[in-house]
């Protein structure tokens, strides 16, 4: 398995509680894998928000025009 720190994404999943918000960092390589991750629990009918970030980036000033153009 990857170094955590090196995994391609980053994903923080806000979980409502009876002690308010409370926030489960996750890091992964596939975004396939946050389905596996979501399902295992809490239970996902908790959840409030989930925010997923690109935490690897590969090609540094890559953009959208220039991956095209490859």
């Amino acid at each position: 398995m990857a170094d955590q720190t090196d995994l391609r994404w980053h994903a923080v999943a806000i979980y409502r509680t009876e002690g308010g918000p409370v926030a489960a960092e996750h890091r992964f390589e596939e975004i396939e894998e946050l389905h596996d991750i979501i399902e295992r629990g809490p239970d996902w009918n908790c959840i409030t928000s989930i925010t997923i970030t690109l935490a690897r980036v590969s090609e540094p000033g890559q953009t959208v025009e220039k991956a095209m153009r490859s």
